[in-house]
C-alpha cells in the first residue's frame, strides 16, 4: 500500500544526555538481559491488532495495563514490510513518530528502528531519538532489525520517546516495529519474586 508524501525539510539538534540514570542499547538480547536483571516485566506492543492503512492520529491501545499512544503531525501510517513485518510509521515524510505512555511506570522501551520509503521498502539513513528526560541519540539506520532501546537504572521514568528522519533526504519515514516496554511488577509480583529469592537462598546446601 503507498502513501501520498508531503516533503517537509528536516531540522535536528543533537545533545548528549543530561543524566545517566538510562542505559541505552542496541541489541535485543542486551535489552531484554537488563530488563531481566531489574526484574522487571516485558511488555509488547501488538501492531497486528490494527489494520494496514492510514491512521489517524492518535493510535492508542493498552498493554500490560498500561496506557500508550502513537503520535505524529498529519497522522500514521501501519504497513507491512516484505518480510511480513507489521510496521508503525508516519504518514507524511520527515515527520516525527512519537509514542507516549500514560503514568510514571515505564522504566525500559525499546523498538526496531528503521527507515522506509512510500513504497513500504526499508531503505538507508539516519534516525534521531529523543526520549522524555532529554537524552537524544542519532544512528545510522538500514536494517528492519536495527534494534535501539533504553532501561532505566531505576530513578528515571520513560514517558515518551520521539523519532525522525536526520540527515536522510526526504521521502524518508521514521519507523518501528516489534515495539516494547517494561515495567516495575506490581506489589503482589514483587511479593512471590522475593519469596522465590528466599526460597532459593533456603534451598542452598
Amino acid at each position: 500500500m503507498l502513501r501520498t508524501t508531503c516533503f517537509v525539510a528536516a531540522t535536528a539538534f543533537v545533545a548528549s544526555s543530561a543524566q545517566a540514570a538510562l542505559t541505552g542499547v542496541n541489541s535485543l538480547s542486551l535489552y531484554q538481559s537488563l530488563v531481566g536483571i531489574q526484574a522487571f516485566q516485558d511488555q509488547t506492543i501488538n501492531l497486528n491488532a490494527y489494520s494496514v492503512g492510514v491512521v489517524t492520529s492518535p493510535l492508542q491501545g493498552v498493554t500490560g495495563g498500561t496506557a500508550w499512544s502513537a503520535s505524529a503531525l498529519s497522522g500514521l501510517y501501519l504497513g507491512d514490510l516484505a518480510s511480513g513485518t507489521r510496521y508503525l510509521s508516519t504518514f507524511a515524510s520527515n515527520r516525527e513518530l512519537t509514542i507516549s505512555f500514560e503514568g510514571a511506570g515505564v522504566m525500559a522501551f525499546g523498538a526496531n528502528t528503521f527507515l522506509t520509503n512510500q513504497g513500504d521498502e526499508v531503505i538507508s539513513g539516519n534516525v534521531l531519538m529523543k526520549l522524555s528526560d532529554g537524552t537524544t541519540f542519532a544512528a545510522s539506520v538500514g536494517s528492519e532489525s536495527s534494534f535501539y532501546g533504553w532501561v532505566s537504572e531505576g530513578d528515571v521514568t520513560i514517558t515518551s520517546v520521539t523519532y525522525r528522519p536526520f540527515l536522510s533526504g526526504s521521502g524518508s519515514f521514521a519507523s518501528l516495529s516489534d515495539l516494547r516496554f517494561a515495567l516495575i511488577p506490581s506489589s503482589g509480583a514483587m511479593a512471590i519474586l522475593a519469596l522465590g529469592g528466599l526460597v532459593a537462598v533456603r534451598s542452598r546446601p
